[in-house]
């Protein structure tokens, strides 16, 4: 599935394993008139995210890589601003009931 999706806020998640939006969808209105929102976690095809993810997993084999080095590398990561419309490539559905996440990847930025 794909969404158009324009940024209502960003920020690298808690765990520094991706980047947490919360989007409006482009393309459907939704009942009232209103865009429906989700909330997506961008785990590729963003600037920064694969080498966050390959320290990661340098510091689980314990190869030279601190917890601060991590949070300091996602620190620097530019996420991206305020109504920039993201092309998103939906790769999974999580959560229960009402309150879902995507799992997306990022195929272009218009």
């Amino acid at each position: 599935m794909r969404l158009h999706g324009k940024v209502q806020s960003a920020k690298v998640d808690d765990y520094q394993s991706g980047i947490e939006v919360a989007v409006l969808d482009g393309e459907v209105i939704g009942m009232m008139g209103k865009r429906p929102q989700y909330s997506c976690k961008i785990v590729r095809g963003w600037a920064g995210l694969d080498e966050l993810r390959d320290m990661k997993k340098q510091r689980a084999a314990g190869v030279g890589v601190t917890d601060q080095d991590i949070v300091d590398y996602a620190a620097q990561i530019v996420v991206p601003q305020e109504d920039t419309v993201l092309v998103l490539k939906v790769l999974d559905i999580t959560g229960k009931g009402q309150y879902h996440r995507l799992v997306c990847e990022v195929e272009a930025v218009l």
